[in-house]
């Protein structure tokens, strides 16, 4: 069995909405999975969701969403999305599972971790730096503690994994687009699939880290809805089906 995923993030509703419908349209009708790789909104406009999810329902009524959260839905705000958006499965520093066609697919969820925090993030959030050392270690705890439940185990953030699929953004911003101590905790043996945005105008879709395919799937770097195949036959043989 093969589990077709669509992947976006970096919506920016309302900034890249037509963007998104115009994708929205393209994109095949044949999906089993959404994932929302964060940034749906801009500066944490939480109704501003809504026409990106009415318009995603009527094309996929029943095809389950799941998403994280991005530096533009703010923290603290989490539990008014879950509650505005109950339709979304939402995660942050969580672990979710979900069996399609008789595939059990595994999820860990995040916001992710920078090299660097942003200004904004060094002022205004506590303990910023400390969180975004250990976090790699805490997500690669909770996929070890549930590997064994599932076919595929995916990564889902909203910010980098590897400064490898940067190029088009200017060097010195990497440090504050990806962590590439994510780079250690991405094996064969703990994730299948990683999927994140935040890299605007990087131009490179997919690369393999640690033989794991690590795609962004960020809106205004693609131009489109990311579709991804997955499946137990295909681990560590992903397409990028273009």
């Amino acid at each position: 069995m093969t589990v077709r995923v669509l992947a976006t993030g970096d919506v920016h509703s309302p900034v890249y909405l037509q963007l998104y419908l115009s994708a929205l349209r393209e994109a095949s009708r044949d999906i089993d999975l959404i994932l929302w790789a964060g940034d749906m909104v801009e500066k944490n406009d939480v109704y501003a969701l809504r026409p990106v999810l009415e318009n995603t329902r009527r094309k996929y009524v029943f095809t389950p969403i799941v998403a994280v959260f991005g530096n533009e839905e703010y923290r603290g705000y989490e539990d008014e999305y879950r509650r505005l958006y109950p339709d979304v499965r939402w995660l942050s520093d969580e672990f979710f599972s979900l069996t399609i066609g008789g595939v059990r697919i595994g999820i860990v969820g995040s916001r992710g971790a920078l090299d660097k925090p942003t200004p904004w993030q060094a002022r205004n959030i506590p303990g910023i730096m400390a969180y975004y050392r250990r976090l790699p270690r805490l997500l690669a705890g909770i996929a070890d503690e549930h590997r064994d439940e599932v076919d595929v185990m995916v990564l889902l953030l909203h910010y980098g994994v590897t400064y490898r699929n940067l190029r088009g953004e200017k060097p010195f911003v990497y440090p504050y687009l990806a962590s590439r101590a994510m780079e250690k905790i991405i094996t064969p043996s703990r994730f299948d699939l990683v999927v994140h945005a935040h890299a605007h105008k990087a131009g490179i879709p997919v690369v393999e880290v640690n033989n794991v395919p690590v795609y962004n799937v960020s809106l205004p770097a693609r131009g489109r809805l990311v579709e991804i195949s997955v499946g137990p036959e295909k681990k560590g043989l992903l397409r990028w089906l273009g």
